[in-house]
């Protein structure tokens, strides 16, 4: 693994900085907050290439709910911060200070980014909406040969989540669809154990830290420290901290988000070498707070999984659905990919960039993110791919089919052996549930067996 030593000196603060450079991938550094965006791979085209003969006879997805305006907690510091910047812009000559980079404050009005913050915080904006109906009808047309106008979709109860799943509805089964179809499972009731769409949620003992791992980055490398100082010699006498920072570089995804993908504004500030302190920032908050650097991620994780794959061992499905879609939130992803061993690095520095991990952020809870697990039959034989973000991530051990999937009977292997290893939800979790497994999926509202399929 090869570690790059991230320590930055105040005497870089001499040195003119510009904003990232034109090659650089802005979006595979944004992380969580970013709108989806297909993300970035290291693989080849040829390397995930399938022959013609293959096909896909089930598939399953689970996907974040679509972008959002920011939780309460961000819209504070948000507001705060354009607060401070009113006053000081009424201060006389305070806006003489100003380098060219921050010349776009004075025009700059929170109002225009969240007019009516007492509605959107928390909540989808268009733009989210508008990526689950793009999912809903791609998904129907890339997957046609498995389609049913009674096909059952799953989603926890969280309201932008519910949202995000009625609107992918809308373009998956039309406006007209069934509203019986889409099925809401709880997001508060402990007693489900793992059989949910929120495992995080029903395990007690779960411990995800994701700012003591961000803190010791910070300390060790000096990165937050560095871009307060510099974003103050841009505007001196503002008094920025390091916290202001952190929101600074967030308002580069909100901006995007909610006024459109060409205001790059607040992105344009940084530079290649403090974006990419954010992106591995982010990556150790998931990776500690939800992934890996937790000891239960992969527990809670594994329902999920478990089901996914008694399906996908399946001839037929007894009620003989064969698209399986499920809505959640970012974390509980993060934990499934965790549940199937995606993605998985031997280690995960926090005081100097991995610069080889696996696991990005960026990469995998982009707004709207989704995993689709795809069981693809070539010359009667069976194989299992995962993608995330419309990227192939092949799975650790199990590669040797064509385009770098698992062949079925090694996965069914595999994730037998996992099972032992990451351990019983119920027990593990000293959950107040009766049941480790997730079997929503064995009951769909419609059994298409008993009807004739569209």
């Amino acid at each position: 693994m090869k570690i790059i030593s991230v320590l930055l000196s105040t005497a870089l603060l001499a040195i003119p900085t510009e904003a990232y450079s034109e090659g650089f991938d802005l979006t595979d550094h944004t992380s969580q907050l970013n709108f989806y965006h297909k993300a970035a791979t290291d693989l080849t085209t040829e390397q995930v290439a399938l022959d013609d003969i293959c096909v896909v006879d089930q598939v399953h997805m689970i996907m974040r709910h679509g972008t959002r305006y920011p939780s309460s907690g961000s819209y504070n510091g948000i507001k705060s911060f354009a607060e401070t910047v009113t006053k000081y812009l009424s201060w006389t000559n305070m806006s003489d200070t100003m380098a060219k980079e921050l010349q776009f404050l004075k025009t700059w009005n929170l109002s225009e980014l969240i007019p009516n913050p007492e509605i959107e915080v928390e909540n989808l904006t268009a733009l989210g909406l508008q990526e689950a109906y793009d999912v809903g009808s791609t998904f129907r047309i890339k997957y046609a040969n498995l389609y049913d106008s009674k096909e059952t979709v799953w989603t926890n109860a969280k309201e932008r989540v519910v949202r995000t799943a009625k609107s992918f509805m809308n373009g998956f089964h039309g406006e007209t669809w069934d509203s019986s179809l889409l099925v809401q499972v709880s997001n508060t009731d402990k007693t489900l154990g793992g059989n949910t769409l929120t495992p995080i949620d029903t395990c007690p003992n779960f411990d995800g830290d994701e700012s003591s791992s961000q803190t010791t980055f910070a300390e060790a490398t000096g990165w937050q420290n560095a871009v307060a100082e510099r974003l103050e010699s841009l505007w001196p006498g503002f008094g920025f901290s390091t916290g202001v920072a952190l929101t600074v570089m967030d308002l580069c995804m909100y901006q995007r988000n909610f006024l459109g993908k060409d205001h790059l504004e607040f992105c344009q500030i940084f530079t290649d070498d403090e974006w990419q302190h954010y992106a591995y920032h982010k990556d150790l908050g998931y990776y500690y707070g939800s992934g890996y650097g937790v000891t239960l991620a992969p527990t809670v994780g594994f329902p999920y999984a478990e089901a996914v794959t008694k399906l996908l061992n399946e001839t037929a499905t007894k009620t003989c659905q064969k698209i399986f879609v499920a809505f959640s939130q970012d974390t509980q992803l993060n934990a499934m990919y965790s549940g199937f061993g995606l993605n998985y690095d031997d280690s995960y520095p926090t005081n100097a960039i991995n610069n080889t991990r696996n696991f990005r952020s960026s990469r995998v809870v982009a707004m709207g993110s989704r995993m689709v697990t795809e069981r693809i039959t070539c010359n009667n034989k069976s194989y299992v791919r995962f993608s995330i973000n419309e990227q192939v991530v092949p799975l650790r051990g199990c590669q040797s089919g064509p385009g770098l999937t698992c062949p079925l009977a090694e996965f069914v292997q595999y994730m037998e052996t996992r099972k032992t290893a990451v351990g019983d939800f119920v027990t593990k979790c000293a959950s107040t549930g009766e049941s480790s497994e997730l079997t929503i999926f064995e009951n769909p509202v419609t059994n298409q067996c008993s009807k004739t399929t569209n």
